[in-house]
């Protein structure tokens, strides 16, 4: 989950150890049963698209595609600079990481490109971007985090001071994304939580970025018994299992995907307010529940490292076909390997010095005994971002 649960919850991992505007208004309240995360995804688009247009400027794309957004929140010097940071960063992103990335999925990746349907992306923050360079064609991809849901501006009620403010802080957000491929906690918390409202605006601008169009937008409540129920969106966030969907559909298809994301914490103990992983009976079951999916994880903090994140390590090795992952996620010990066939990547090196008591003996020495099978990372992801020698990936495959 980036380095964003870093300073929130690693720092307090000893403690775990001992007015958003709304776009548009929500549905009428339904209840639908879990059983729809299996089945096509429904979205209602609404008029003129706004989900699109406000993801197109917020984007810095909003003339390039002449989107329907107020011509005087882009005619203007500060929209044109805004615009060409965001290209600028995106560009560098395509051109050192994203080509690289996706040409490596093309190998070592084949099954799950080949026959994508439900990605799992725990400690995710608001990051898409990465995961679909990996898993582009996923039917759903879940998401579970800490930062707060948010929602997408009305650019109609927005004059050209208040839409300068929010394109600083989108870019002030992106700032680590660009470079280091990862947010940190801190500035999450301050940037995202705050200034940016939470992680939808994140997420489209990511998709809009990548290619893809957003049709639909929906904040729901996942009750105790399975159920769903709509909510509008500045309701999103104040219960346990508040979510937010979103739909899109990627260019020259109609099929209809989406993104599901939770705000909750995934300790076995309470943390932060919030009640404890153990307790929250209702999202184990909806995960429990989801298809056979494909997990993904990156620079998620070590957490599932420790004992206290048994529940959503043993979820994620009960419901993978495979799992792709850095040294930061499912601790190399915790994986059965009468069950698993794995394969190793870059180098593994001692953790950065935000992470104490982390090293792992047994994933170092099977680097070591296994050096001549170990293939090398042509790009940089993850903490070690300042030294590409430093990089690793790990992936397992059910047997």
């Amino acid at each position: 989950m980036k380095m964003f649960f870093t300073a929130l919850c690693f720092i307090g991992l000893m403690g775990c150890t001992g007015n958003s505007t709304k776009q548009a208004e929500a549905t009428t309240p339904s209840n639908d049963t879990a059983t729809v995360q299996s089945q096509e995804p429904k979205a209602v688009v609404n008029s003129n698209n706004s989900y699109q247009n406000t993801a197109l400027y917020l984007a810095g794309l909003a003339k390039t595609v002449e989107a329907n957004v107020p011509a005087a929140l882009t005619d203007n010097n500060a929209y044109k600079l805004f615009s060409d940071t965001m290209n600028i960063g995106f560009s560098n992103m395509e051109k050192n990481r994203f080509v690289k990335m996706r040409e490596w999925a093309k190998t070592e990746l084949a099954p799950e490109l080949a026959s994508p349907k439900t990605v799992f992306y725990p400690f995710s923050g608001p990051d898409i971007l990465h995961c679909v360079q990996f898993y582009p064609d996923a039917d759903q991809y879940i998401m579970i985090a800490l930062e707060k849901y948010g929602s997408l501006p009305n650019l109609q009620k927005m004059d050209s001071a208040k839409a300068g403010y929010y394109l600083s802080s989108v870019t002030k957000s992106l700032e680590d994304i660009f470079g280091k491929s990862y947010f940190i906690t801190r500035k999450m918390l301050k940037d995202v939580s705050n200034s940016v409202n939470g992680v939808v605006p994140l997420v489209s601008v990511f998709l809009v970025r990548t290619g893809f169009e957003i049709k639909d937008i929906q904040y729901k409540h996942l009750n105790d018994d399975g159920t769903f129920t709509a909510i509008v969106a500045d309701a999103c966030g104040k219960q346990t299992n508040d979510l937010v969907e979103i739909y899109f559909t990627k260019p020259g298809s109609d099929k209809m995907r989406k993104i599901v994301y939770f705000k909750t914490n995934l300790c076995d103990e309470p943390y932060g307010g919030m009640p404890s992983f153990t307790e929250n009976k209702a999202l184990q079951n909806y995960l429990n529940k989801m298809p056979e999916c494909y997990t993904y994880v990156k620079s998620a903090s070590y957490l599932m490292n420790y004992g206290t994140f048994s529940i959503i390590r043993n979820i994620c090795l009960a419901k993978s076909k495979s799992i792709l992952q850095d040294d930061t996620g499912i601790a190399f010990r915790y994986v059965d390997k009468s069950k698993w066939n794995y394969k190793l990547y870059g180098s593994y090196i001692k953790p950065v010095d935000d992470f104490s008591g982390v090293w792992q003996d047994d994933l170092s020495a099977t680097y070591k005994k296994d050096s001549v099978n170990v293939k090398k990372l042509a790009f940089s992801l993850g903490y070690h971002w300042g030294n590409q020698a430093g990089q690793n990936l790990m992936k397992f495959e059910r047997k």
